[in-house]
């Protein structure tokens, strides 16, 4: 029981962040969402595991927790088409580690040159405009 206790803590702990530092990095421009994605920012891999690796992660640390929570009470079928999801989600990280190109709109740069207007008229970044927004933003420091 101790065991199972310390499993659903680490899971909740990692979820719970895994899920903020995603939506933050991806939906907000907090001085926090920005340092994230300059880090993650630097190849395509950790570009990758942010977009999709990270919601992947968190997604199994959640449905572990149900899983948890349901077991003595649920059919078989059910915890079988759960730990089925999480392996999928496995997967899906693992293709995360691949330094191949997504959809656009799966990266943080995307997200964050849509919320200012940087995209150009086929919706993808535009780089002068990009390189002005910075410039701009390095002078308010």
């Amino acid at each position: 029981m101790k065991d199972n206790l310390l499993g659903c803590l680490c899971a909740l702990i990692l979820g719970v962040l895994g899920v903020g530092i995603w939506y933050a990095e991806m939906f907000t421009d907090s001085k926090a969402a920005n340092l994230w994605r300059r880090m993650n920012g630097q190849g395509r891999i950790s570009k990758n595991w942010a977009a999709i690796g990270s919601p992947a992660l968190s997604s199994i640390c959640f449905i572990y927790l149900f899983s948890v929570l349901i077991e003595k009470q649920a059919p078989g079928w059910l915890i079988f088409g759960l730990a089925c999801l999480m392996m999928l989600l496995g997967l899906v990280i693992l293709i995360g580690l691949l330094p191949i190109k997504f959809p656009r709109w799966v990266y943080a740069d995307w997200q964050y040159a849509k919320r200012h207007g940087l995209l150009d008229e086929s919706g993808n970044i535009d780089r002068e405009a990009w390189a002005l927004h910075h410039a701009d933003k390095k002078d308010l420091w």
